[in-house]
């Protein structure tokens, strides 16, 4: 392996570089086969006495990180050599200088010199990119942090004027060890000279480390202080649900920037996870799919030990994409092949002590399905045995709602179902064979505005199905969308998906609550042919975006935003009526404009391809059962 490095400075000379490698000692790792810690000696200009160097310590492993008390770096010296000075870092012993004398002093005479970084605390003897307190991140999770760096004097250099490099480096870090192999000649760095015209060789020295870290978590009830426990919780249509919780037996210990990795076909798919941050590695020779997760900070980033009473958790939910061709509930397939904690293999239990599904008695019970059919088959469905004849439309805003009126001839009740004194209109009529109810929630009594957010559509969405108890619920309206997930002006989106991206609630649990996921009714005919697009909707109280509201967005995979649609979704869940969403973009979220300037700016021409849809729709759904859409 050779790092190819630049190195900005002026140097005439010509130096080579000088590479090692450590690596973990007794095993390989097919879900990190190149992982290595890279020690860079880079020596970048000669001086009267000697030379000055620079040290770079580069974890490349993807999830394995160094954690307290930090690394410890040691090599011997060829000759003589002595440390100068040194900045970011410090040599542990100064060693014999009785050689030396007068106002300046050698940092280190050691032979062997056992260097250890500064922390980040100390103002003084600094360089760039130094002082993390011997802490590397895992590569795949902190890069910025994956790495610590330190610069060096060296003098004393004896009859090679361009020094010799170091032999036997060793690095100690936390865990079983490292090894390392001698150091390599390579070709030199390159530096710039005459404002960048010319590449200049550099005097460099770079190590490569690989760890040597075996060591095995068993995962059991009775001896592992750490324990991974995957409980499949839901079996969706096209999803499936697993929680993921992290516990620490430990009474004292506690694990600050801990990961997980879990090997499962099941990552292949795609996934949203709720409570932990994730990335997807490279699983190169596997079928399965590879995920690393790691906690947030200032919410989960540190596991913390358990106490008499209480036990130390990090859990998340994940939401999982079926392949149709490989998900089954057979055989432990919705199991882990394989678990990771810190970079260590935790023990998997036996096939045989896997949970099983009912037996052949139980499953002659079911008649003909498969047990993933009857699972679903438990959850509550819809009557979807007669045709649809009365429909709730919510829509939140008079302009997006006074077209839809027109285009079907609504008129307003009179005689409003809902409590006296709030501003809910009801706009009804019959088209076709089917009963229309337009809901809109009026003005604000005291403002004269629009009541728009996710308190009054839930309220009216609540209100209308206790009073007109509909089939279907609509839920149309305009919406912001997102450009890098594909959205244009006047797209318009059936929604597959509902979460909020402004409830944070970071207790576990109550963090899932707070993004309240949930799947819209399918229409795959529908969706077909009308040919329309889907996607997933966020939804929020603001019409702007903050970077938190941001964050969470992305983790919800949203295409559009809106400010009702997850509210709409969570009663006619409650109430178990099927509810479909169609939004129109009228602003680009991450685009260049103000958002409240377009959204005005196209607010009139995408109503009236919102207007053009809901008819499409209500023209498809004539006529059928809830269960042909």
């Amino acid at each position: 392996m050779v790092m190819v490095l630049f190195v900005h400075h002026h140097v005439l000379k010509l130096i080579s570089i000088l590479i090692t490698l450590c690596t973990l000692s007794d095993c390989y790792d097919p879900l990190d086969p190149n992982g290595n810690i890279s020690v860079t000696f880079d020596i970048y200009q000669s001086t009267d006495n000697g030379y000055l160097a620079r040290v770079t310590v580069q974890n490349y492993y993807l999830y394995r990180h160094v954690d307290k008390p930090g690394w410890k770096l040691g090599w011997t010296w060829a000759n003589n050599e002595v440390i100068w000075s040194m900045n970011g870092a410090f040599a542990t012993d100064r060693g014999n200088c009785l050689g030396y004398s007068g106002s300046q002093m050698p940092h280190s005479c050691k032979k062997d010199p056992t260097i250890v970084d500064l922390t980040p605390q100390v103002s003084q003897n600094r360089s760039e990119h130094c002082c993390r307190g011997g802490l590397l991140s895992a590569w795949a999770i902190d890069p910025l942090n994956s790495f610590s760096s330190f610069e060096l004097e060296v003098r004393n250099l004896g009859k090679n004027p361009l020094g010799q490099p170091p032999t036997n480096l060793t690095l100690m870090a936390p865990g079983p060890g490292y090894t390392c192999s001698p150091f390599l000649d390579t070709d030199p760095t390159l530096s710039s000279d005459f404002g960048g015209l010319r590449q200049v060789p550099v005097l460099s020295d770079p190590s490569l480390p690989e760890s040597n870290e075996d060591n095995i978590i068993e995962c059991s009830d009775h001896m592992c202080p750490i324990r991974v426990h995957w409980h499949f919780k839901n079996n969706y249509m096209d999803h499936w649900r697993v929680k993921l919780t992290i516990s620490n037996y430990n009474y004292k210990k506690n694990f600050s920037n801990w990961n997980v990795l879990v090997q499962h076909p099941g990552f292949s798919q795609k996934a949203t996870i709720y409570s932990f941050n994730s990335t997807k590695l490279p699983a190169v020779g596997l079928q399965d799919g590879v995920a690393l997760f790691w906690g947030i900070d200032f919410y989960n980033s540190e596991l913390l030990h358990s106490d008499e009473g209480r036990q130390g958790i990090a859990t998340t939910e994940i939401l999982l994409e079926k392949d149709p061709n490989s998900f089954t509930l057979r055989n432990g397939w919705a199991f882990p092949r394989r678990i990771y904690f810190n970079g260590e293999d935790c023990e998997m239990p036996l096939p045989d002590t896997f949970p099983m599904l009912p037996n052949e008695t139980a499953m002659a019970a079911l008649g003909d399905q498969s047990p993933e059919e009857a699972m679903v088959a438990s959850e509550p469905q819809p009557h979807n045995n007669k045709p649809i004849s009365n429909i709730v439309i919510v829509i939140a805003m008079q302009t997006e709602a006074l077209p839809v009126v027109n285009r079907f001839q609504l008129t307003e009740d009179p005689h409003s179902p809902f409590p006296e004194g709030v501003p809910w209109v009801r706009y009804h009529g019959t088209y076709k064979d089917l009963n229309i109810n337009l809901i809109w929630p009026g003005k604000d009594p005291g403002l004269g505005v629009d009541s728009v957010g996710t308190i009054s559509s839930a309220l009216v969405t609540y209100a209308a199905i206790q009073a007109l108890q509909p089939d279907l619920i609509i839920n149309a309206g305009t919406a912001g969308g997102f450009k890098a997930k594909g959205a244009s002006i006047g797209d318009i989106f059936i929604a597959s998906d509902c979460a909020f991206h402004d409830r944070r609630i970071p207790i576990p649990v109550f963090d899932l609550y707070g993004v309240g996921l949930r799947k819209a009714f399918e229409t795959p005919n529908l969706v077909k042919e009308l040919n329309l697009k889907v996607a997933k909707l966020s939804t929020g109280d603001s019409l702007d975006m903050t970077p938190q509201d941001e964050s969470s967005i992305i983790a919800n995979d949203a295409t559009v935003k809106d400010m009702e649609g997850a509210a709409v979704a969570y009663v006619a869940d409650l109430l178990k009526v099927p509810a479909i969403f169609i939004k129109a973009v009228t602003d680009i979220v991450d685009g260049d404009k103000p958002t409240a300037e377009e959204f005005l700016q196209n607010l009139a021409s995408v109503t009236a391809a919102l207007d053009l849809a809901v008819e499409q729709v209500i023209n498809f759904i004539n006529g059928k059962c809830v269960s042909e859409l």
